[in-house]
């Protein structure tokens, strides 16, 4: 059997907020924060009511020592920034809460309102995925809510993708990733579906691959389209290095497609490719130009 739970008078509450005693008595009077009452009629405040509390007000322990170390960690707050639309906003809370299935509810809103599969998947995904990274840095959520977030999202996205018909077998072939040092899933799979979506065949490579993959991969494919995402780069000489390489053992005729958030205005300069993107719309502007240029049209 548990331990009885903890209970605090308001002047130990007060103490632990740094606010004022009356304060706490008023709260406690108004029923805004939870509250007993003893026989003898002093009020005293639950472990569990006081954490209702702050989860609701926003307020956060100043002196938690002054509650003699019974505290639980606080729940930090899953408010993600990013655009207003409000399935957009929906769609970050339900993300940072992990909730699935609300998720995928507003992906499928989405849908119904006519956007294509790449459309939503950029739309929600992206923007979520932003908010939560930002609030991750911030330490306004815990990091486990950024890894089950991802996960939430690869799992639509695969879903989206498998919805799709199948391209047709001599549809133009797209192939691409990360290289060594990018671990992010999320924006090759976007590319991935958007791709897919829009008549190539696609291949996926994967994430943290050596530019000898790449390599391998394109020789053993001949795509009409290679992409590099490029979420993070740890050392940037030997990045730089690796891409030039891919760039000049690709064919002439093989298009390379760069973009992504790290891709800086210091670096990309340096690089190698046929076209640098800066958003999912204008890598399929792109992807639908290439298609056109050499009448590949599915």
């Amino acid at each position: 059997m548990s331990a009885q739970q903890p209970h605090f008078s308001p002047k130990q509450v007060a103490k632990s907020l740094e606010v004022s005693e009356s304060s706490i008595k008023r709260w406690c009077d108004q029923g805004v924060i939870p509250t007993v009452k003893t026989s003898g009629g002093h009020r005293r405040i639950s472990l569990e009511g006081l954490h209702d509390f702050l989860q609701a007000s926003g307020r956060e322990f100043a002196h938690p020592e002054e509650l003699g170390g019974a505290v639980l960690p606080q729940r930090r707050r899953t408010r993600i920034p990013g655009k207003r639309h409000p399935t957009q906003a929906a769609f970050r809370e339900a993300l940072a809460d992990s909730d699935e299935m609300k998720c995928e509810q507003l992906v499928r809103q989405w849908l119904a309102d006519g956007w294509s599969r790449s459309e939503t998947a950029n739309d929600l995904i992206t923007d979520a995925l932003r908010g939560i990274g930002e609030a991750w840095n911030c330490h306004e959520i815990d990091v486990y809510r950024e890894r089950v977030a991802c996960g939430i999202c690869m799992r639509l996205i695969h879903k989206l993708r498998t919805e799709l018909p199948p391209v047709e077998h001599d549809a133009p072939l797209a192939i691409g990733g990360t290289l060594t040092g990018d671990a992010y899933e999320v924006p090759t799979a976007l590319v991935d579906l958007m791709l897919h979506e829009l008549g190539w065949r696609s291949l996926n490579l994967g994430t943290n691959l050596p530019v000898e993959s790449y390599l391998q991969a394109a020789s053993d494919h001949r795509p009409t389209l290679v992409w590099l995402s490029i979420s993070t780069i740890d050392d940037q000489s030997q990045f730089i290095a690796n891409e030039i390489r891919l760039s000049n053992s690709l064919d002439d005729e093989v298009s390379l497609i760069v973009g992504g958030r790290a891709l800086c205005d210091q670096i990309r300069p340096q690089l190698s490719y046929t076209a640098h993107c800066d958003s999912l719309s204008h890598l399929a502007q792109l992807a639908t130009m290439i298609k056109n240029r050499f009448g590949l049209e599915s």
